[in-house]
């Protein structure tokens, strides 16, 4: 079964103002853990997925079916945001950890 056009266009709208938020975001301090960031970034995938799954059209299984599209979608959205806050963690404990210049 295909997607409806209209549960289309909501998961592409969805997905640009996700993709939105992670790019505002800024690394600083005070760092937090990486565990605490994959939560931060559940939790607003949550807030999308109850946001826009309460907008999708057609029956209950069409509904089903593009919120699980969605998901997928945001879920490839934060992987990379994700991997790039890893690095920067990794980043700051390579300065933190650096043997003092003589």
């Amino acid at each position: 079964m295909a997607l409806l056009q209209a549960n289309k266009d909501l998961i592409s709208t969805g997905m640009k103002e996700f993709n939105v938020l992670l790019n505002q975001q800024v690394f600083d301090n005070p760092l937090i853990t990486e565990e605490d960031m994959v939560v931060i970034v559940d939790d607003w995938m949550n807030i999308y997925l109850n946001f826009y799954g309460q907008r999708m059209a057609g029956e209950k299984e069409e509904q089903d079916k593009a919120l699980q599209e969605f998901q997928r979608e945001l879920k490839a959205l934060a992987n990379p945001f994700l991997d790039k806050y890893r690095a920067f963690l990794k980043s700051h404990e390579d300065v933190n950890h650096a043997p003092p210049s003589s």
